[in-house]
Formats: structure tokens, sequence, C-alpha cells
């Protein structure tokens, strides 16, 4: 584990996220709670600010900042980290308007995790090993994939990820049957691989430019991959070469200074499974025996400092963060 000095001023750290319940707020283990613990413990503060509290006010007088946060000004922070959707655009909205008027702004790439036609794009033009994908418009294709398909494999609409979006398809029979029903829905979707083994996965909690701790981990019973947490059995695995590479090339692509990456060893060579923006430490640390969250608050505080080191001079037109892939 890195160990970075600490700094000698106390920073002020914000998460702007719709996540802010996410993995259980009321456990010990749950995301916010230890991060919120840890920064305190090392003399810094952290607070969760929901975006759905959070306006736009561009009447201020005198300059003032317009963002607005339970009717007051948003709070002078040395570090905002947004954690959100590609497709939320009022967060990213709010994102813009804090950067242009010069606030410590630690963004993330719009990637689009929820649009699974554009993310297997972007992952096969940044050659980012993945499940081979097809993307078919209509239920008819599906006979034109059929030779090339070896099931099961997995069913998916462009957009979501759960329900009735998403199916394993044992054999040719369901997979005409489900490419009507997603076909149904006007959008393209896709057919992919379901590479083997079943019921296992490998995940990589990625800190900066650094795989902190990777744990192999076994799915329950009837599950096709682990679940992101409190799966029956997870261990401890070193990484080879080529699977850290894999992970870091995925963190790197989502530019978040942590992230979870899920990999799969495969005869072929490491694949990438997902990316997670809000992983729950508690099986990463019950199984490591280690505390995860400092080193993030750690990486949070270095990101600060440095931007605290530049001009705080933000552009009246905000940058551009998102992959020109990624859009079309």
């Amino acid at each position: 584990m890195l160990e970075l000095p600490e700094t000698l001023k106390p920073m002020k750290l914000v998460f702007l996220t719709r996540f802010h319940s996410q993995n259980g707020m009321g456990g010990q283990h749950a995301l916010k709670q230890r991060l919120v613990d840890a920064a305190l413990a090392h003399g810094h503060e952290l607070q969760i600010i929901n975006p759905a509290e959070v306006v736009l006010d561009f009447n201020s007088s005198h300059g003032a900042i317009p963002v607005r946060w339970r009717g007051q000004p948003y709070p002078t922070v040395d570090l905002t980290l947004p954690m959100a959707r590609w497709d939320d655009q009022h967060i990213w909205q709010v994102v813009d308007t804090l950067q242009s008027w010069g606030q410590p702004i630690a963004a993330h790439q719009r990637l689009p995790l929820g649009d699974h036609v554009t993310m297997a794009r972007l992952l096969a033009r940044r050659n980012i090993p993945a499940p081979r994908s097809w993307v078919l418009g209509s239920a008819e294709q599906i006979r034109v994939i059929m030779n090339e398909l070896v099931f099961p494999v997995l069913m998916r609409s462009r957009y979501g990820g759960t329900g009735r979006k998403v199916a394993v398809v044992q054999h040719s029979g369901e997979a005409y049957s489900f490419a009507a029903q997603l076909a149904a829905g006007g959008q393209s979707f896709l057919v992919q691989d379901l590479p083997f083994p079943l019921g296992e996965d490998i995940r990589a909690l990625v800190i900066g430019n650094r795989v902190e701790v990777a744990l192999h981990r076994t799915a329950p019973l009837g599950f096709v991959r682990p679940k992101e947490d409190g799966n029956p059995k997870a261990t401890l695995t070193k990484l080879s070469d080529a699977e850290t590479e894999l992970a870091l090339a995925a963190a790197k692509l989502y530019g978040a200074p942590f992230c979870a990456v899920n990999l799969l060893r495969t005869a072929q060579g490491p694949q990438l499974l997902e990316l997670s923006r809000v992983p729950t430490l508690n099986e990463l640390e019950r199984t490591s025996g280690r505390d995860l969250a400092t080193p993030i608050v750690h990486e949070l505080v270095a990101i600060a400092e440095r931007m605290s080191a530049k001009s705080q001079a933000g552009p009246v037109v905000p940058l551009r963060r998102a992959d020109a892939s990624a859009n079309g």
C-alpha cells in the first residue's frame, strides 16, 4: 500500500452524487460512512451533497457563484468529486458551472456505462478486451449470427441491465424469442458471449494509477457472476501483468480517482466484465483485512493539493471530458 505524507492543511472534500444512499449507508462498511470516518481520522472533512438539493441561480449579483445548495451558496471546498451517471445532465451542468467559477473539480469521464452499444464500440476502439458483442437492430438479424453463437449467451437491451432487459439465453429458440421482445422496444440490442468460467470473477480496486487490492470471487448458487457484495467465497489474488494492465486501462478510461474493475480469467486471457463507479468496501476490506478507505482519502487529498498549487481561474466555456467516441 502506498503511504502518502499527511498534508499540514485540513482539506474539505465533497462528493456530489445521487449515490448518497448506495451500499447501505447505515452499515459501518458503507462507502459513504467509511470515507467520512477515514477523512475525519486524518484531520479532513468529507461531505456528501445530493445534487437533488442543488440548483443553478444565474440571477446572482456581484459575480457570486450561481450554484446554491439548500438555499445557500455552494460551500467553499478544496475539492468536489462528482460521481455521476453519464446521462445525468443536471449534475454535469452543476459541475461545469462550478468549474467555470474556478472551483476545484476532480471530474471523471462521462463514460456511458448504461449504454451497452456505445460501450462495446468504445472498448473495441481502445483495444480493451471484453466479451465479443453483436449489435442487432431487428429480431430477424439474430439469424445472421446464429451460426457464430456458442450458448449460453447474454442478450440485453441497449440501455439498462435488469429485469426483462437482460437474459442468459440457453438455446436458439430462446434467442429468437428474446430477440423479438427486445426489438419490440424499438431500440438496438446486444448479443454477447458469456465467457467461461461462469460463477466467478476478479474484482480489483483501483486507486489513482495503482491496483490497491484484488479478490477472486465465487458467485452464489444460480448466479452467472458474483454479486456486488455478499458472495459465499472471496479470496485475495495476485493479478498477472496482463490483468493489471487491463484493470488500469479500464480505470484510466473512466478517469475517476478510484473505482472497482471486474475481470474474468479466460483461456484467451483476461477480459473486462464491468466497472463500478461506487464500489462497496465491505467484501474488499473483510477479505483483505485492510483499511481501504484511508488510501482513497489520501488520493483525494493529493488531488486537492495538486489543484491548489494551480490557478483556480476556471474556463468560461466548460472543458469537454467525454471521449468523442462515447457520443456516437
